[in-house]
Parts: C-alpha cells; structure tokens; sequence
C-alpha cells in the first residue's frame, strides 16, 4: 500500500466501531491498521454477517473499476453514520468524486461532506449523517459521480478469472505447467467464459490520434505477463487479467502494443487483458492466436492478426484499427453486449436496443436519393427516417422512387412537407415531433456516412454516459478543388463541439434543452450551447465514418474552401480520400479525378521507399 494512503482512511477517526474495507491491488492494510479496526476484503465478504450499525465504514479502492465493483459487493455491509471513500488512482478523464444523491430523500440528514484531491489523480471523501444510512447507495453515488453522465443498470460483480462453469478445467489447473498440452478441453472455453470488461471505465476515451514511436511487449517474466516498453516494464497485468482506466492512461503514448502469445498466468487471464485493452482501443498487434485464446472471440482473434506493426506508423490507419478493435471486443466482452449474447443464446432477457430516428431535412430535391442511401446503409441498429421536404413536394422529381427504393428493404419513412417559410430549426423540431425512435440524430442531406456511424454512436453513448454524442470532423471534400483536407483536433473525449451533422441524443435532453433554436443557421451550434449550460455531457467520438461536403455555395454554414485549407495545414490529398472506415458504395462517389482512401497513398509511398532500399 502507497505510503499514507492507509493515513488518509483512517483520518478523522472518532469513537465508535470503524469497518476498513478495501477493494482492489495494493489495498490491504495489512496489520497496520491498528487495533480497533475490523478490516475486510470486499471480494471475500459473500454469505458473511456484519452486527451493525457500525460508527463508521471506510473503502479503499485501487481505482475507478474498483470503486465501480464495491457497489455490488457492498450489499452486505451494516450502515453507518460516517463514511469515507479513498480511490488511489484515477485517469486523466475520469471526474471527482461529487456524489449523485439518491431520489428518495434518503440523505436528508446529511451534515457534512468534503471531498479532496490525492497524488496520481487519486481522490478522497467524507460523509457525516444524523443517522446511520445504507452503505451501498453511498458508494453507488460516488460511483456515479466518478464516472459521471447518464444513470446506467446497476453494475454486476465482477467475476473471478476462474469463474469457468464445471466440468472445463479450473483457473488454478489452466495455470499449471504443462496444462495445454495434457487438457484438450481447453479448446472448448468460450467467449462467455471470460469476465466482463466494465465499459463505463474502460472504454476508448483518452485516445490520442499521435503517439510515441515506442511500441509494448505483452510479454511472460517470472511466470505472469507484464507489458513491456523500451527497456522498462509499464505495467504488470494482475492475477485476474483486469483493466483499469489508470492502466489504460498508462498506455495511450504507445503506438502499439504487441502481444506475444506463450507463458502466462492462466489464458483466461490473458484472454481477459488482451479484451480490455482492445476494448479500450489500444492498437493491439499479433501473430496467429492459439487455441486456448480463441475464446477472444473469432472478430477480434482476427482483427489483432490482421494488421502488420509497421502499419501502426501511419496515424490513420493506426486509428482505423484501434476503432475496429473497440467494436469487436465492446460488442462480446463489454457488459452490455454480453448480457445481449446471453439473452439471445436464452438466458435472462434484457431491455431493447434503443431505435433511432434520423431526422433528414433538406431543400435540394436533387439530394434526397443520395441523402435516404447513406441512411439506409447504416447496420447495427433499428432506424427509421423522418424525411423534412422543406419547400417542395413528393412530387419534385425523382423524390417519389428515392422514398420508395429506401421503403422497399422494409425501412420505414416518414415524410413532412414543411412550408418554404419555416426557419430550419422549427423544421428540425417538427421533424423530431413526428419521429417514433427512442433516440434522434440528425443527418445532413450533402455528407457521406459509413455503414458504423450510427451504431457507433450508440455505443459512444452507452461507455461515455454522455447525453449527448457526435463526431469530430476530420475529413473535409473540397468539391470545387477535387482534394480533401484531415482537419485535426482531440476526439473520444468529452467536449463542448462536434459536427452539427453528426448529433445524436435522446427526446429528454432535447426537452430539456429547448429543443434546436428557431434560427435559420447555426442551429446546432444553439443546441451545444444550450446543452453546456444545463449541465449535460457531449462526447465527440471519432471522425472516420463521417466526410464533410464543402460545395462552392448553397450551404447554411456559410465558410469556403480556404478557411479549410488553413486550418488543415498540409493534411490534404488531391482527390476524394476519405478514411477505409467509410467504405463508400461507388454509386455515391463525387466526380473527381482519384477516388480512394486516405492511407492509399502512405502504403504506396512505403512500398515505394521499401522497394527503393532493396534495390540499393
């Protein structure tokens, strides 16, 4: 345990009976503690009775996934007028420890709260009650306010890495000496064998876009993994394989990290690290994946043999992987995807996924078969479309067999003929009031979309807890000049902006909000703003789903092609270069003179260096 942590816990200690639980490695106090406290792991507390109450209950936890597994396992604890939480760590993202009180008025006497700042962005706080209180609703509220945005479903245990239903071998048998070879059932682990990745934690928020030239070793010593960089060890994996987000902050300078399957201290635990790390989109590079890994799952097990190192040089197609990775291990290991894997393999049935509704405005008859094609690309989710024909008709020309081409795959879409007079924000609004989804996000009639974006978005908003989610604007189609620009900026973060043809957000927070400004331009701009002000979160994910379309004119945002240009710098390409992540049906290709991604052209260049050295 770090050198006065165990001060920090204890201090303010009054009379009375105190219960020092902890949670996490480096937590136990061990004998220092002293006489008078009954110390207590938390993950070893199951069937045990407390006499309560108690004076005071304190919790030490290694980090923000621990404090997150206390509130389940806390069920048990005898309540208390004084409570103090110490969380030894946390990452650069993650909030103070501002509690979200519960709504049945069940701190109404409370006295006294405070809350402190520790070294490594650790955090401390106190709570003084007339009367004793239940301890989980306490941890569950700083939880909460660690994490921050949207209340989610309670969080589950987290599962012991030898958690493998009987008759498959045990944790500690899998981590013996010759296990592989003489236990052929190993082969026969599956994915839901492996514990959960708690995605409010550990999740791609903090991803840098630039990285060090340095690249990590998933390496065995002394019998147990440990990640490697440059001649140092950066982080020791723990027994059980579990991710933090203090582990993942650790790692995001890196440019990849390279797991060396072999030695380890258990596959499950392996499996169990190398999921996390995909899950929070650390670009994650290997040679073919064993047998006893393959409960990866099969997407993932691909993905992580499917891209060179040398390829992690380029900086988009280092974040095109990190992307793919986070998806496939979000959909099977994340908490939420497994609970869906498991209710449609028939286990407990879980809530549906939320619908969305894309609301789609636009004045160009001319753009609306292109506008219904990049919404009915989109896989992953239930949506609809509410189409805003603003200022014409079903009748204008060619409008009629757009909607009906976009009905025929068994899509549906609802049409609104706004009068020409409406300001473009009213439009929207009604154009919400007549849609059906659970969630509403708003698409331009001009720009390209990938297939991902949507569910993308959804599952931003899911690991984020944001109330409002959108994209950054990283690709830029300059159509008068035939280039395109890669603007750059900070993504998967919470932030004040994102692209206006990208929002996505629920019908409360709109409520709320007011819904979009009755203005003809920069209604989006509005929106954020109104958001910002009551205090909701925006998370701006990343830009390769989603081009931007700069025309010569006919646009609301009313900026050329040079303000672009100078903000790209020498980010551009001739042509139209979108990232590999779009890809892009041919019949929606502008008409340019080289259409491809954008690392085409950083491969042939490095083909063309490498083909230049060998000739030397």
């Amino acid at each position: 345990m770090r050198e006065g942590l165990l001060a920090e816990a204890l201090r303010g200690r009054g009379p009375g009976r105190l219960l020092l639980c902890h949670v996490g490695a480096g937590t136990d106090p061990g004998p220092g503690a002293g006489s008078g406290v009954e110390t207590v792991d938390l993950r070893e507390t199951r069937d045990r009775e407390f006499d309560g109450p108690v004076g005071r209950v304190v919790l030490l936890a290694a980090n923000t996934a621990d404090l997150r597994e206390a509130v389940p396992l806390s069920d048990g604890l005898p309540p208390a007028a004084e409570f103090r939480v110490v969380v030894e760590a946390t990452a650069r993202h993650t909030g103070p420890p501002f509690p979200s009180p519960p709504g049945l008025g069940q701190w109404q006497g409370l006295l006294d709260f405070h809350v402190g700042r520790l070294p490594d962005r650790g955090w401390t706080c106190s709570f003084a009650f007339t009367d004793p209180v239940d301890a989980r609703t306490v941890l569950r509220s700083v939880a909460q306010g660690m994490v921050g945005g949207r209340r989610g479903p309670a969080q589950p245990p987290r599962a012991a890495a030898d958690a493998v239903s009987a008759p498959a071998p045990t944790w500690e048998g899998l981590g013996r000496p010759g296990a592989l070879s003489e236990r052929p059932a190993l082969r026969e682990l599956s994915v839901e064998d492996v514990p959960v990745v708690d995605e409010r934690v550990v999740n791609p928020m903090g991803f840098r876009r630039g990285s060090t030239p340095r690249v990590g070793r998933l390496v065995s010593r002394g019998g147990r993994w440990v990640l490697v960089a440059g001649n140092g060890v950066r982080w020791r994996v723990p027994e059980d394989g579990a991710v933090s987000d203090v582990d993942v902050a650790g790692l995001r300078d890196l440019r990849a990290v390279r797991v060396e399957w072999g030695r380890h201290s258990g596959p499950l635990a392996a499996v169990r690290a190398v999921a996390g790390l995909a899950a929070a989109g650390i670009p994650l590079v290997s040679g073919p994946v064993p047998g006893w890994a393959r409960c990866l799952g099969g997407e993932l097990s691909d993905l992580v043999t499917s891209v060179e190192e040398r390829l992690m040089v380029d900086p988009q197609s280092r974040e095109e992987h990190s992307v793919r990775l986070r998806r496939a291990a979000l959909r099977v290991h994340g908490s939420h995807g497994r609970a869906r894997l498991l209710a449609d393999a028939g286990g407990p049935p879980v809530p549906a996924e939320p619908s969305v509704s894309v609301v789609l405005c636009t004045r160009r008859p001319e753009m609306v078969g292109f506008a219904l094609r990049q919404v009915a690309r989109q896989r992953g989710v239930d949506v609809e479309v509410v189409l805003a024909l603003h200022g014409f008709a079903v009748d204008a020309p060619g409008v009629a067999a757009a909607i009906a081409e976009f009905r025929r795959g068994g899509r549906s879409a609802v049409v609104w003929e706004p009068p020409e007079d409406l300001v473009f924000g009213s439009v929207l609004n009604g154009a919400i009031a007549r849609a059906s989804g659970t969630l509403v996000a708003k698409m331009d009639d001009d720009d390209w979309y990938g297939p991902d974006h949507l569910s993308d978005l959804v599952l931003a908003r899911r690991y984020s807890g944001a109330d409002l989610v959108g994209s950054i604007v990283s690709f830029v189609y300059l159509e008068s000049l035939d280039r395109t620009v890669r603007l750059a900026g900070k993504t998967d973060t919470l932030w004040h902006r994102a692209a206006g043809g990208t929002l996505m957000t629920d019908r409360r927070t709109l409520e709320e909000a007011g819904g979009f400004a009755r203005v003809s331009t920069a209604e989006d701009t509005h929106l954020l703003a109104a958001i910002e002000r009551m205090g909701a979160r925006i998370h701006r994910g990343h830009g390769c789903n989603y081009v931007l379309r700069r025309k010569a004119g006919g646009h609301t945002w009313g900026v050329g092609a040079g303000y672009f240009l100078r903000l790209c710098g020498e980010q551009q390409l001739p042509g139209w270069r979108p990232s590999a992540l779009l890809e892009p049906d041919p019949e929606d290709l502008p008409t340019t003179m080289l259409a491809g991604t954008w690392t085409d052209l950083a491969e042939a260049e490095e083909e063309r260096i490498c083909f230049a050295g060998a000739t030397r």
